[in-house]
């Protein structure tokens, strides 16, 4: 049995009668009406609860629920409010309630805007700021990877305009379905009533569509202290005495960046770059356990930490092997790589800050990789792009260590460095595990570690691969599972027990010596990165008729009680007349 209803229920129309108690809910207040007096009073009473009534009985402004779960939004029909989870970005505040409103709209100020992925640029945007917009709610296609081009990178423009911006405007997204674009269409449909060519036409348009409330609760996003970087670090020691072996660093930064934290998947940048790493550690792990194979080299690993805030984990990585005493590893380096955006595309290209020189390991090293890639069919070359001092930020992770006056590269398929890798497509909510090309990324995988191991063993390699230890596209889709299992923004990778680090911390203690996990703060020196903790929350949207219906419906109601007044007021008169009207009249009989 359905909560009971006050006494409006019963009013207005049979037909509506019919529909309420289909729906299960108690009419009680018949009776009672007919036997109480009424008075002005108590019409005026009666008509005020009549309204609440049918504005929370009609079906018309009924609550709408939606739930995101695993299986994606699904809506269900009842009586209490329909939520709707929400991801969360691009600025401080996420509590609103207000109305709902599209692009079409001409007045935006305190309203939440409804907006689909298509329809939105960096102009829009800065137009719904400057308008004083209290939210922007953008609906996304289910499937990312179909977009166009041309519309990926109209959505990376829109990104860089929201992260650049300094802006009270909540910001929510939501994957499309079927549900929220019925609500978008009646919101667009409301809408549309602020360009009617008349007052009597937007009237009869208002009437006629329904809008909504948008409402989102909680506690308010607060800034993240102090929030800490976890660097996860191995290393494969050479054959003989440790300290007086050069060393080759593999690094790959393991978080990821976007819009929304919440979407941030990073499967490419750099999920692509960890796998990598993660392969050449399985690989090398076997071949530094045989002493047929043991080379004269020491190997470091470093899955660093704040990738995406000037890279932090690198700088402290640096800082205490460079700067402690009684650690000799990276005293004397053949070169650091860097592994960044390697799961597409058909080229690799080696970013270096300086030019290396020839017959230098970094020189031999990049002539094996051409020459490996020329055979399956990339095409490598190298870029060259000197460090920025007057930058604030860094554009590649090698930097950091060619600023430390250590021979550095990165490997990556991307033909250009961006001035921020928080842009483009190395920060983009696009970067879904979907848009990764495992195919790609195996050949690229198998390029870079035959290039490696040809560097190191100074030879052919190919006999190293036939004992089992090549690599396989089930491998490489093992290792991008593991990065796509959650997603990496830094926020959400922050404190001592996240699980992933966790099992990156695992992985490489598997197949290394020394494995550990070093917590690093952000150095106060660097520009200041402001993250806070609200990265999902629940909207809800009340369907609601615009306030000229209440007022329509208000009048309509007073009319109708003003005659049942009328009517028991007059009753006893209107009975005799009614009575002498229907009564037989007697005839004289002569």
């Amino acid at each position: 049995m359905g909560r009971e209803k006050p006494l409006s229920a019963i009013v207005i129309t049979i037909g509506y009668c019919i529909k309420v108690i289909q729906s299960n809910v108690v009419i009680h207040f018949k009776t009672a009406v007919l036997h109480c007096p009424i008075g002005i009073a108590g019409l005026c009473i009666f008509a005020r609860s009549l309204i609440e009534g049918l504005q929370g009985a009609s079906s018309k402004s009924t609550p709408i629920f939606i739930s995101l779960g695993d299986d994606g939004l699904t809506v269900e029909e009842t009586l209490q409010d329909r939520d709707m989870s929400m991801w969360y970005c691009c600025s401080r505040s996420s509590l609103i309630n207000v109305e709902a409103r599209t692009l079409d709209a001409t007045s935006v100020a305190r309203r939440c805007v409804l907006v689909r992925l298509s329809e939105l640029t960096p102009e829009n945007y800065h137009w719904l700021v400057g308008q004083g917009a209290a939210a922007l709610l953008v609906l996304l296609p289910s499937n990312l990877t179909s977009l166009s081009p041309e519309q990926r990178k109209l959505v990376h423009e829109v990104e860089t305009a929201m992260l650049e911006s300094d802006t009270q405007l909540g910001v929510y997204l939501a994957y499309e379905t079927q549900e929220l674009l019925d609500i978008y269409v009646s919101v667009r449909t409301a809408t549309n009533t602020d360009s009617a060519t008349s007052a009597a036409a937007a009237l009869l348009r208002s009437l006629s569509s329904d809008g909504y409330q948008i409402v989102v609760g909680g506690s308010q996003s607060k800034l993240m202290s102090d929030m800490s970087i976890a660097n996860i670090q191995g290393k494969l020691s050479g054959y003989g005495v440790e300290e007086q072996l050069p060393t080759v660093a593999i690094v790959a930064h393991y978080d990821a960046f976007g819009a929304a934290p919440e979407l941030s998947w990073g499967s490419d940048s750099n999920g692509s770059g960890v796998v990598i790493l993660l392969e050449l550690a399985r690989i090398l792990s076997r071949l530094y356990a045989s002493p047929r194979t043991h080379p004269r080299l020491n190997i470091a690993f470093l899955l660093s930490g704040g990738g995406y805030i000037n890279y932090q984990g690198s700088k402290r990585f640096l800082e205490d092997h460079l700067d402690a005493s009684d650690s000799p590893l990276l005293s004397e380096t053949h070169y650091t790589m860097c592994l960044d955006s390697l799961g597409a595309g058909d080229s690799i290209r080696m970013h270096v800050s300086k030019k290396p020189k020839e017959n230098s390991p970094a020189h031999i090293f990049f002539q094996g990789l051409e020459e490996i890639g020329t055979k399956s069919g990339i095409k490598v070359e190298m870029v060259h792009r000197k460090i920025n001092l007057q930058e604030d930020t860094q554009a590649w992770e090698h930097e950091k260590y060619s600023m430390r006056r250590l021979p550095a590269f990165t490997v990556s398929r991307l033909p250009v460095s961006n001035k921020h890798p928080k842009t483009g497509e190395r920060g983009s909510i696009l970067d879904t595990p979907d848009s990764v090309d495992v195919d790609a990324l195996t050949r690229n995988t198998a390029v870079i570690a035959t290039s490696l191991l040809q560097h190191i063993y100074n030879t052919s390699v190919d006999e190293i691969f036939s004992e089992g230890l090549d690599v396989t596209r089930e491998s490489v889709q093992s290792w991008l599972d593991l990065m796509s299992s959650q997603p990496r923004s830094p926020q959400l990778l922050s404190g001592k027990n996240n699980p992933l680090v966790s099992t990156l911390h695992q992985v490489l203690s598997r197949y290394t010596n020394e494995a550990r996990v070093t917590y690093v703060k952000a150095d106060k020196r660097d520009p200041e990165w402001a993250f806070y903790d609200v990265t999902k929350t629940t909207m809800a949207a009340y369907a609601v008729k615009p306030a000229a219906f209440d007022f329509l419906l208000t009048l309509a109601i007073l009319s109708y009680l003003g005659v049942i007044y009328v009517f028991l007021q007059y009753f006893p008169k209107i009975y005799v007349m009614m009575a002498r009207i229907t009564s037989p009249r007697k005839s004289k009989v002569h």
